[in-house]
Order: structure tokens, then sequence, then C-alpha cells
């Protein structure tokens, strides 16, 4: 096999060559301070003070420097036209190699840079070792090392010093990951991982769904994950869980002796995912195993995460039915209720009231005795007791009717009615699942342990200590039996309100671990605390009591100037309720002048291919280049541009790859399928769409939509889609998609309209979970302020963006409405005249409690070393 190449030849002499600077950039770079030129005056002769000031620019912007011979001429004139040097008068071939390295050393102290040496190049040895682990690619990490260089303030090396020890490390770890797969494999655990090359016959379904078929090998099987809700699918996931089980469990101590990190796990497993199983044959024997030992750790975690999703949405639906049929039924009773009350009123009317005035006319009449009287009301009374008995039943529905006790007992009936459905669902799930929990969920576990012991059968005594009192004696109303069904619809319900809240947590997961997990260790925090928080640019944050103080000042001296604004007049957005409450008026938008149309610029046709963006974009932004092969020690040729055209309107038009070869010339569906499963992955689509973001970011007509030239302004929000296969981020919402299900893309955008991040999510889900995740995600646009609606607006995501040194502005709805807060040593001062006061304060302790685990989770970000 050829050498694995990590830069091509261009991009390799691109990287040793000097900059290419434009206009604008040479004026930057090749301004120097008074210091510098003073420096360069001691030097003896006009080629050394050319050569050391055109390396202090070339410096300055890379960070490394380049052989004189090297030098491009226009800096070369531009440096010398500004130190009065004649070109003519100096030849680089005589700047020796000694007086070079003379001068890069005074360069170096002069920015407070080190030489890059054997001390570099062991720190630098350890952050690739992390790399490596993660089975980053080589071509990601070479230029991590080099924004890790720039960091520590070490010179960068060459190319190919540097690209030598990435391979190095890289052929490293893959030496010892195949002897611990050679040492730590018995002979038992390697028959297990053999016979999943054995083909079994498909069952009956599963050869409807695949005509043609009969077998399939039992790796094969195991690589698609159901998103169907169904029991019968449900069997088939909980049917490859136990057997991914026992695989895993026969192999945990392999992988612990593997430890690899998740990233690497999900490298090996998804080569698998995307080879045919003669491919995966073709391996070496470790190299076979090792990838299959991913494979199965990689499974064994996702289809945990996929039945957790099918529990939490399969008791969502069950609520969401359960509220739908109780509100029906309350509503129909409140029908019949309305229909009770007349009924009441008419008997009322016409036998009460009747009746009592009949009474008081006898009772009035002169001409009759009290004997006669008495006669004639008793008449009276017998002639309507039926109607009086009448009445009475009236009466006792509705109240009846009327008693709120009954609402609650017909909720539960309905929960209990429909819990076998519920059942169907979840009851093998939380079988076969692993929980594991914080303190506060101990006797959620207790009932879940129960659960698994008895196989799902309720006794008389099952644990209750995680139900309410109300719960409990709904469960066991009058003395009588424990009510299984219900008793099972409540266990399931606190299940997903744990599981949602972060309390209870899988022990083996990608998405479900407790969030301790997911940060740098505990450990290593404590052991590298400062030097994390160096790297991470947070040592100003260390000390809480600074960072509140502060907060504190701010926050007072705010509210003192916006209630003075509104004192004076000065703000006239704001106006005052009766009730207190403040209501903010929108200013209008001021029209804008009409702008020349730009139509004279584009082509007088009405079209522009799809194939000519793209064609064109590539042209000058290179962004087919991050679209690699999965395999990092892949080097044959990439495929025609015109796949990977083809590949990305296939599937960005929803077209589909099949139709795209047909409809297309000289496109093969199966170079095309290739194509997209071994170089269409989610890292390279990112990758290749920050290469046409840097692109735009350079050019300068976007620029005109900056309010701020110096800062950048972002926002995110969601877009509602309609999906029509199964999906468990799909969700139904007649006011969005009527009677089908949905999701969520959401998209970040900043103010030039480049689109810089998007996900897809649950249509339930709020954004603020996701507002983080795509501030963090991108390289390119740096956001400086980001906006979002009400959906993405939470306390934390304040919090959280303000440590992370970026400003958050939602837009939220009813802000009238919302807490305020100050800090508790202002309770003192008179806020009486303002018009605009704190609801709560704040409690310091409590962030002083948390303030190190805050620090910890802020530094993970900002390291990107979330697990």
């Amino acid at each position: 096999m050829p050498r694995m190449r990590i830069l091509n030849s261009v991009e390799s002499e691109q990287f040793d060559a000097p900059p290419d600077f434009n206009a604008a950039q040479r004026k930057y770079y090749f301004d120097f301070p008074v210091a510098l030129q003073q420096i360069a005056s001691t030097l003896r002769t006009p080629l050394n003070r050319l050569c050391f000031l055109v390396s202090c620019g070339y410096f300055k912007a890379t960070k490394r420097f380049s052989q004189a011979t090297l030098f491009h001429e226009r800096d070369l004139v531009f440096v010398a036209t500004r130190i009065g040097v004649m070109l003519d008068d100096v030849s680089l071939d005589r700047y020796d190699k000694q007086t070079a390295a003379r001068h890069q050393q005074i360069i170096l102290d002069y920015y407070g840079y080190t030489p890059y040496g054997h001390g570099a190049e062991k720190s630098l040895s350890a952050e690739i070792t992390s790399m490596v682990r993660s089975q980053l690619k080589p071509r990601l990490i070479f230029w991590r090392c080099v924004d890790w260089l720039a960091q520590q303030k070490i010179q960068a090396p060459g190319y190919f010093k540097l690209a030598e020890l990435i391979l190095q490390h890289i052929n490293q770890g893959k030496q010892e990951l195949a002897d611990i797969i050679a040492r730590e494999l018995t002979t038992t655990t390697r028959q297990l991982l053999d016979a999943l090359f054995i083909q079994e016959s498909l069952s009956s379904k599963a050869e409807k769904q695949s005509p043609g078929k009969t077998s399939a090998y039992r790796l094969t099987l195991l690589k698609k994950l159901s998103q169907s809700t169904r029991p019968a699918k449900i069997r088939e996931s909980i049917a490859d869980l136990q057997q991914l089980g026992e695989l895993y469990h026969h192999l945990e101590p392999v992988v612990m002796a593997l430890n690899l990190s998740h990233q690497g796990i999900r490298y090996y497993a998804n080569s698998v995912i995307k080879s045919e199983i003669f491919q995966i044959s073709r391996r070496t024997t470790d190299n076979r195993y090792l990838h299959v030992i991913a494979f199965i750790v990689h499974q064994y975690y996702r289809l945990q995460d996929n039945l957790v999703d099918i529990l939490l949405a399969s008791v969502q639906s069950f609520n969401n039915t359960a509220i739908r049929e109780h509100k029906e039924w309350c509503y129909a009773q409140r029908i019949q209720q309305h229909e009770s009350i007349r009924t009441v009123v008419t008997g009322l009317d016409q036998q009460v009231l009747e009746t009592l005035s009949a009474i008081e006319v006898i009772t009035l009449d002169p001409m009759m005795s009290d004997q006669d009287k008495v006669g004639h009301i008793r008449t009276l009374l017998q002639n309507r007791s039926a109607q009086r008995l009448k009445l009475e039943q009236d009466l006792a529905d509705l109240k009846i009717h009327s008693d709120a006790r009954n609402d609650h007992d017909k909720y539960h009936e309905i929960l209990e009615t429909k819990s076998i459905r519920l059942q169907n669902r979840v009851s093998l799930i939380v079988k076969h699942l692993n929980f594991k929990g914080e303190l506060q969920t101990d006797a959620l576990l207790q009932a879940i342990d129960y659960f698994k012991h008895k196989q799902g059968v309720i006794g008389q005594n099952p644990p209750m200590a995680f139900l309410d009192t109300a719960e409990r004696e709904t469960l066991q109303k009058n003395g009588q039996r424990v009510r299984g069904s219900l008793y099972k619809v409540f266990l399931f319900r606190y299940i997903q309100k744990a599981i949602k809240s972060g309390t209870l947590n899988l022990k083996y997961s990608y998405k479900y671990r407790a969030l301790d997990d997911y940060l740098i260790s505990r450990e290593r925090w404590q052991q590298d605390k400062q030097q994390l928080l160096e790297r991470a640019a947070l040592l100003e944050w260390e000390s809480p009591h600074d960072v509140l103080g502060e907060l504190d000042r701010v926050l007072y001296r705010q509210y003192s100037l916006t209630n003075q604004h509104i004192q004076s007049g000065r703000n006239t957005w704001i106006k005052l309720g009766k009730n207190g409450l403040s209501t903010i008026k929108t200013p209008k938008r001021h029209e804008q002048e009409r702008s020349i149309s730009l139509s004279s610029f584009f082509p007088k046709r009405h079209y522009i291919s799809l194939l000519e963006v793209l064609s064109t974009m590539n042209r000058y932004s290179g962004f087919l280049e991050e679209l690699q092969h999965w395999r990092q020690r892949y080097q044959r040729d990439p495929p025609a541009n015109k796949l990977f055209y083809a590949g990305i309107i296939g599937l960005g038009c929803h077209i589909g790859t099949r139709k795209m070869a047909v409809i297309s010339r000289d496109i093969d569906e199966a170079s095309l399928e290739s194509t997209v499963n071994w170089y269409f992955s989610l890292e390279n689509l990112r990758a290749a769409n920050d290469r046409i973001l840097h692109l735009i970011n350079q050019l300068g007509l976007p620029d005109i939509y900056l309010h701020q030239p110096d800062q950048r302004h972002t926002a995110s929000d969601g877009q509602k889609f309609t999906v029509r296969s199964e999906s468990l981020n799909a969700n139904y919402s007649f006011k969005y998609f009527g009677k089908e299900q949905g999701l969520t893309v959401g998209s970040f955008i900043d103010e030039r309209g480049l689109l810089f991040h998007s996900l897809v999510f649950s249509a339930a889900e709020r954004e603020s979970a996701y507002i983080i995740d795509g501030l963090m995600h991108n390289d390119v646009v740096k956001s400086d302020i980001h906006s979002s609606d009400t959906h993405g607006y939470s306390e934390a995501i304040f919090g959280v963006t303000h440590l992370l040194g970026i400003s958050y502005a939602p837009r939220i709805k009813n802000l009238k409405h919302q807490q305020l807060y100050l800090f508790h040593n202002k309770q003192g001062v008179d806020t009486t005249q303002w018009a605009i006061k704190p609801d709560k304060y704040v409690k310091e302790s409590l962030v002083y409690q948390q303030w190190d685990d805050v620090l910890r989770l802020i530094t993970t970000i900002k390291l990107k070393e979330i697990t």
C-alpha cells in the first residue's frame, strides 16, 4: 500500500511557501513597529535588513518561517521601498542559513515564541496521541497541531517534519491496538466474532422487505436500527439487543484494554456499516476483529439509545392520547351536566315553586279551617310525590357530575384501560435496559429492579416510595388490591420524566449518559485545572467572587440606567400598565432607499443550473477536496467530480441516488452509490460547507450587510417539515403538519446570509437545547452576538453564552411576564420609584457551590472535548 499523504503535493508546497498576500494584507503584515525597525537598522547589510523584515511579516501571519529563495517578489518590492533598499543591490542566494537562523531567533524572542524542539515535540506528541485515539482524520489532526502550536506560542515546523510525526503516531496507535487484540482475544471470543460472518435464513417478514433474498449474514442483520414504535419491531430490536449484549459482555475486558474514545469507536464501527461483508472479510485478522469489536460496542450503545427514544415517544404518545380522551369525556360530562342543571332548574320551577305557591294560597285562604288546610296540603304533596322523587334523583345526578373527584377517577380509569397498549411497547424495554441514576432516583431504581425481578408482574407489595401520596391512595383505593396496570403506567411515566430531566441515565449509551460522563474527568480537572483554563482562555473566570461581583455592579448599573431613561422620558418604547407590568413597543423599520437592480450583473437567462453553481463554487473554494474517503489510509484517486455533483443534487433535492443515476447521462448507479456511501460523511459535508463559508468570508460584497464591521450578529430558528416515513424525531402537530407527522430543522445564519450550521431534532423539543451546539460547532463564522425567538431562550443559555464570550439577545414574546433578578446585597436599595423592578434575588451561595462544575462544563465546550 502506498504511503499515506496528509496534504497533497500542492497543499504541502503551499504550507512551506510564504503566504500570498493581497494589497490590504501586505500593508497590515508589513507595518512594522518601531522596535522591529530599530532591530533591523542594526543589521549590517541591506540584504539582511530586507530578509529580516520580510521574515517578520511572514511569521506574523503564519507563525512559521520560509526559505528566502521563496519570498514573493511583490513583498520584497514593498518592504524594500519602505526601508529604502534597491532590489538590484541584493541577492537572496547570499542570505546564508546561519544568518537566517540568527534572525529567526530574534523574531521568535520579539514575538514571545519558542523554537520547535524536543520539548515542544514531546508536548505535541501527547496532543497527537489523544487525537489519534479519537480517530480524527490525519488532515484535521495536522491543522489542529498547527493551531495548538500557535496557542502555545511555539514556532510551527515544516510540513514534512509535522506530517512525519503525525504518521508515526498513527502507525504506532494502529500497532498498539493490533497488539491488544492479539493478546486479549481468547479462542472463545474469536469464535463468537467469526460467527457473525455466518449466513442465516431470513424470517418471512424480512423476505417480504428484501424480495429475492433468502439469507443474510448475522453481521448484516445487526446493522440497521428500527425507527418504528410497533410492538413487533420493538421485540426484534430487543432480540438484537440481547445478542449484542451477550457479545459485548464477552468483549468488555478487550474493550477496556483498547480504551477507545467514542469517536474512535464510531470510526471503526461506521467502516463496518459502510462496508460489504466481503470487504470486511478481506482485512487482516486482527484488523477485522478490531473493526467488528468497535461495531458491536457502537451498535450496543446506539440500540439502547434507540430503545430509550422509543420509550420516550411511546409514553408521550400515551399521555397525549389519555389527555385527549379525558378532555373529550369532560366535554361530554359538561354537556350532560348542563342538561342535568336545566332539568333540575325546570323541576324546581315546575314542582317546588309551584307547590310552594299552591301551599301559600291554601294557608292564606280565610274560608278554610286549619284542619282543612293541612288536609289539602297533605293531598297536594301526595299527588306530587312522584315528581319530587324524580327531582331528588336529578339533584343526586347533578351532585355526582359536579364532583371533581370523578374527573380524577375517570382519568385514572382511562390510564388503566389503555395501559396494555403502553405495556406492549415499553415493558420489554424497561426489562432489558441498564439504568443508573442520581441519589434522588434511588426509590425509582428500586421500583425498576422490582419490575425486572418480577418480570413485569405486579404483586401486592410493589415499591411505592417514588409515587406521591395521592397516587398511592389511587392504587389502593378503599384497601383493595394494587391496580397493577395503573402502577405500570405511573412507573413508566416516572421513568420518562427522570430520563428527560437527566436524573436517570444509561450505563451503555451515547445520548443518555450522566452529564458528568460527557465532561473532562474530575481527576484530570483537579490535576490540570490551570492548564485547561489557560487553553480555554477562562483564567479570568476562575474566581466566582470576582465574576459575581462584576456582574452585580453591571446589573445594578443597568437597572438604574434603564429606570432613569424611562422616568426622564428618553425611553419612549416602554409603556407601563395599571398593574405595573411593562409593555415594549417595537419601533417601525425605516424605509430603505431603493437600490439599483443587480439583474444586469447576472446572465440574461432566467435560471442557472445547480450543476453550474456547484462547479463554480468548487472552482474557487475547492470544497470537493474535503469529501475524502472514510478510511484514513485510502490512497486511490477520488471519483470524478460529476459523481460528487450528482450525489449532492440527488440528496439535497430529495431525488435520491438511484433516480439521479437514471436521469443523468454517464452516471453509473453503482459508482454513485459507492461515492455517497464512502465520501458523504457528516464530518466531510460540514468541512466542505466550511470551505464555502471561508471563501464567502473573504469576499467584500457580503460585508455590506454588516451593521458593525467588527461584530458578527448571528441568529437561529427552527423550521417544520413533514415526514412521511417512520421516524422517532417525528411528532404529530395539527398546527404545523395537519394530520401528518413532522420534525424540526434548526438553522444558524449570520447577518450576511451565511448558513453555518444546521441540525434535525424532534418537533416536540425546544430549540434552546441546541443553541450552544450550533454556536460552538463551526470554526469559520464566530458569533459575537446571537439572537433567537422565545423557543430558543432559557436562563441557562444566558449564563453559558456569557462565559463563552457571546452576547445573547433573544426576541422574547410577552417579555412583561418574564422574571427579573438582582443580587442579594441590593435588597436594601429603594426601588419604589423604579418602573422596572426585580422579581427575585440571585442566590449567590448556590453559584459558589457549583462554580467549579460550571467552569468544567464551559472548559469542555470551548476545548470541544465533549465525548
